[in-house]
């Protein structure tokens, strides 16, 4: 089993997006998917149209957690919303905080895949999944502040890396909201691939309206439009996915 975190510590750059393309990708590749919204705005259980009585608020206090099934083989883990702030300040002042979502999840059997989609924010429930992914995908906006936020999102990775007593956190980075016709776009690409190198994806997202359009629809890009640039852009990201499953 893989288990990934889309994080960066800048919002509006396409994470939730992200996370349930990526998601619902996989499991149109055949694969069994489960992911864990970990923001209290409820963005994924939003898109859907769904809501869990026993959230990740529930999974990570008591082990007790309500997992919707909404495709084949996709099944979804609510935040609790609201009631996952108080959570996380009953877990301020508990022992062994950091690995709680780790230890609710070592026994999860035939998943092959966990993503967990995250807050734009610094908080315990994200150094909870730090300690739990193998690997970080960090969404990268085409503007100077989604870059800055990136920067600051793989510092933050390093300080629980060695908080967590981890050698280190893989990550990549996942440029979106590409335009080339805009010279700032252009620039932010260069930038990323001056200073990330291997580290990025080679898929871009692209901007693509059909992309937001989606979750108001209660459907992922693949539902909405699958023959628009976005779903197009999302199963290239699929793809390579996959493909460091094959080289792993």
């Amino acid at each position: 089993m893989k288990s990934f975190a889309i994080m960066t510590m800048k919002g509006g750059t396409g994470k939730t997006t992200t996370a349930v393309s990526l998601a619902h990708g996989l499991t149109l590749s055949g694969r069994k998917v489960l992911l864990v919204d970990c923001d209290p705005q409820r963005n994924v259980a939003v898109t859907f149209g769904v809501k869990g009585e026993k959230g990740l608020d529930g999974l990570l206090m008591t082990g007790d957690v309500d997992i919707i099934q909404v495709r084949e083989n996709f099944f979804i883990i609510d935040s609790g919303g609201r009631k996952l702030v108080e959570v996380e300040l009953q877990l301020g002042r508990q022992e062994r905080r950091e690995g709680r979502l780790r230890d609710a999840l070592k026994h999860l059997k035939g998943c092959d895949y966990v993503i967990c989609d995250c807050p734009p924010s610094m908080n315990l429930i994200n150094i909870n999944v730090l300690a739990y992914c193998d690997e970080v995908i960090v969404p990268v906006g085409m503007d100077y502040l989604s870059e800055v936020g990136a920067r600051q999102t793989l510092e933050i990775i390093e300080e629980i890396a060695w908080i967590t007593e981890r050698s280190s956190i893989e990550y990549r980075i996942l440029p979106t909201f590409f335009d080339s016709r805009t010279r700032i776009s252009r620039t932010v690409m260069d930038d990323l691939r001056e200073h990330f190198g291997e580290r990025i994806f080679s898929t871009v997202i692209r901007v693509n309206t059909a992309i937001r359009e989606a979750p108001g629809s209660n459907k992922t890009i693949y539902e909405h439009a699958p023959l628009s640039r976005g779903a197009y852009d999302y199963y290239k990201l699929t793809e390579e996915v996959l493909a460091l499953e094959r080289e792993g």
